[in-house]
């Protein structure tokens, strides 16, 4: 069921934004052509960025760049077309509101299926939370639309200028070389399992630091340095970071975990303690 359920993001999300540029096409709305390349570039966003073990670090990257140009195209074209297309408002607007009406719909119809379904495991909330965004940005359309229908025509292409500027933001930041999104300081919970991780994880780990916490897409990622007694083997260095990030996954399931190791000086020595560890922080010990 699990897997159902993954395939359903992306399918959900094909389908809306099939919807919504088919009604662009046959009504000429830039407004409708914007919100479907918002909406494919959260799915890009949410496919592309997640750092999980069980994909290659160079395939992410590049990955990640992709979707990055591709986001930046997008956008671009739908700020184009919405400043091309002018203030005014296109006579089929009527499709254009039951469009996105129906493309909201079907993002959220997912989410009501998965609530009554037995999963093995819960549905994460990176994945509700980019299936609400897809649905907000059908609904913002269709009640774009009717005030541009009723109250003023230009705010048709405010919406389509501002879902054009949305794609563009979220391709730079895809291409931000730390990854994308906003950054935050770890909780309490959130470091003491990161510390726990290391107090009982392999031999060769002695301490870590530059605990992040940063959200893109609808996910929210930790990403963590740990310190290595000594260099170790290339095989033996996936099973270490392989062991990390399994364990401090599943005391935060509903981030997506990324473990870099790494060798220090002796005088970068950890100094105990159990503080919350700033990005800049030196090196801790569990």
């Amino acid at each position: 069921m699990n897997r159902i359920a993954q395939a359903g993001l992306p399918v959900v999300f094909a389908i809306a934004g099939l919807l919504l540029l088919l009604t662009s096409v046959l009504v000429e709305s830039a407004s409708a052509l914007a919100a479907a390349a918002l909406i494919t570039t959260l799915l890009l966003a949410a496919v592309a960025d997640p750092p999980t073990r069980t994909r290659n670090p160079r395939r992410r990257v590049a990955g990640r760049f992709a979707a990055a140009i591709a986001a930046l195209i997008l956008g671009t074209i739908a700020v184009i077309a919405a400043f091309s297309a002018g203030f005014s408002l296109p006579d089929g607007w009527v499709y254009v509101a039951l469009a996105g009406g129906f493309a909201s719909l079907a993002l959220l119809a997912p989410l009501g299926a998965l609530w009554r379904a037995d999963l093995e495991i819960p549905i994460l909330r990176s994945e509700r939370t980019t299936l609400l965004r897809g649905s907000a940005v059908g609904l913002t359309l269709a009640v774009g639309v009717l005030i541009g229908a009723y109250v003023l025509p230009a705010v048709d292409t405010v919406v389509a200028v501002t879902f054009g500027l949305m794609a563009v933001l979220e391709g730079v930041a895809l291409a931000r070389p730390g990854g994308a999104g906003l950054r935050r300081v770890p909780t309490t919970d959130e470091t003491r399992a990161v510390e726990a991780a290391i107090a009982h994880g392999p031999p060769e780990v002695i301490g870590f630091r530059r605990i992040v916490i940063r959200g893109t897409g609808g996910a929210e990622y930790l990403s963590v340095e740990a310190r290595l007694r000594q260099r170790v083997s290339p095989e033996r260095a996936v099973g270490v970071r392989t062991a990390l990030e399994s364990t401090i996954k599943a005391a935060l399931p509903n981030l997506v975990v990324s473990v870099r190791l790494r060798v220090s000086d002796d005088e970068d020595m950890p100094q105990p303690t159990r503080a919350s560890v700033l990005p800049s922080a030196p090196w801790k010990a569990p």
